[in-house]
C-alpha cells in the first residue's frame, strides 16, 4: 500500500499476467478504467478504481491513422481511432513492426513526419483562440515594432496569448549568423516565417514585425500557412516621414554612404498588393499605436480569431 497525494495505490501480484516478475500494478486511481499495454509479448495491466479526484477530460486522440503493419509477411492497414486503440492494438509503432514512409525534404533525407494525437484544434480549444500569423511589413521607421508591442499588450489584456518575432530581436539569436547581404536577408525572412508557422500551429497569435521588402518572400511565408491564417499588415508611411523619425539613425548613415543596400534609399521596397490590413499614416496625421492596434484587433474579431 502506498499513498501519492490523495491517491491510494495498491501493489498486488497476479498470476494471470506474463510480466518480468509476474507482478501487476493495480492502481486505485481515478477516473481511469483498465488499460492493457503490450510490449514484446509481455502484458502489463493497469486497473483503476473508484473516482476520488477530478481530472481534465482527455483530449481526443487522433483520427484513424494509416500505419502499415505486417503479420506473417502480409501487409495490412491498422487503424488507431482512440487512445485505447493505441494502447491495445500496438498502434503508433509500439510493436516495432510499423513500416514508415521516408521522405526527402530539401537537403534532409530519410525523414518522417511524426503525427501526434494532440493537434492544433486541441491547443486552440485550450487557449480559446485561433493560431495565426500577423505579418507587419513596412519601411524602417514606419512603426512596425511599436505596433507589434501595442497589439500584443492589447491582446494580452483580453486574455489572448501572443508572441512577437521582431526582425532585430531574431538577429540576436536565431539569425545571428546572417548578414545584410541579399541572400542572407532572404534567409532571415524564411527562418522567421517557419518559426511563425510553428507558433500559429501551437495556437498562438504570432506577430512578426520586419521590413521584408519583397513580395516574393512575403508570399512564400504566406504559403506556409493554411489559407486565412496569414494576416499581412502594411504600414503605409511615406519615406520622408520615416526618414524624419529615423529612430536608429540608419537613414542618416545610408545617405552618407556608410550603409549600402538600405531599403528605401538604395534598395527597393515593394508594397503589398493584396494585404489584409493597410494602416495609413501621413505627416501630421498619425493615429496612436493603441488606435492602430485596435484596428487590427477589430479584424481579428470579425474573422473569429479571438475564440476557438
Amino acid at each position: 500500500m502506498a499513498t501519492f497525494g490523495n491517491q491510494t495505490l495498491n501493489l498486488c501480484k497476479s498470476s494471470a499476467l506474463d510480466f518480468s516478475l509476474s507482478e501487476a500494478l493495480c492502481a486505485k486511481l481515478t477516473p481511469s478504467k483498465a488499460a492493457v499495454f503490450h510490449r514484446g509479448g509481455k502484458i502489463l495491466e493497469i486497473c483503476g478504481g473508484v473516482a476520488r479526484s477530478r481530472f481534465l477530460a482527455p483530449i481526443k486522440a487522433m483520427e484513424a491513422s494509416e500505419t502499415t503493419t505486417h503479420a506473417n509477411g502480409q501487409a495490412k492497414q491498422a487503424g488507431c481511432s482512440s487512445t485505447a486503440d493505441v494502447l491495445a492494438n500496438n498502434c503508433g509503432g509500439f510493436s516495432g513492426q510499423s513500416t514508415l514512409q521516408m521522405s526527402t525534404v530539401g537537403n534532409s533525407s530519410n525523414v518522417v513526419w511524426h503525427k501526434c494525437s494532440v493537434e492544433k484544434r486541441d491547443r486552440q480549444e485550450l487557449l480559446n483562440q485561433k493560431g495565426c500569423v500577423i505579418w507587419i511589413t513596412g519601411l524602417s521607421g514606419s512603426g512596425k515594432s511599436t505596433l507589434a508591442c501595442a497589439l500584443s499588450r492589447a491582446l494580452h489584456a483580453r486574455g489572448k496569448l501572443t508572441y512577437i518575432l521582431d526582425g532585430d530581436n531574431c538577429r540576436h539569436g536565431l539569425n545571428r549568423d546572417l548578414s545584410f547581404k541579399p541572400e542572407d536577408r532572404a534567409e532571415n525572412i524564411r527562418r522567421i516565417g517557419e518559426v511563425a508557422k510553428l507558433f500559429a500551429d501551437a495556437g498562438v497569435i504570432c506577430i512578426a514585425s520586419l521590413i521584408s521588402p519583397f513580395r516574393k518572400e512575403r508570399d512564400a511565408c504566406r504559403n506556409l500557412l493554411p489559407e486565412g491564417d496569414f494576416i499581412e499588415v502594411y504600414m503605409d508611411v511615406p519615406l520622408q516621414v520615416c526618414e524624419t523619425r529615423d529612430p536608429k539613425g540608419l537613414y542618416k548613415l545610408a545617405r552618407a554612404g556608410k550603409i549600402k543596400g538600405f531599403t528605401g534609399v538604395d534598395d527597393p521596397y515593394e508594397p503589398p498588393l493584396n494585404c489584409e490590413i493597410v494602416l495609413h499614416q501621413r505627416e501630421g496625421v498619425c493615429d496612436s499605436p493603441t488606435i492602430l492596434a485596435e484596428k487590427v484587433i477589430s479584424y481579428l474579431e470579425r474573422k473569429g480569431y479571438l475564440e476557438a
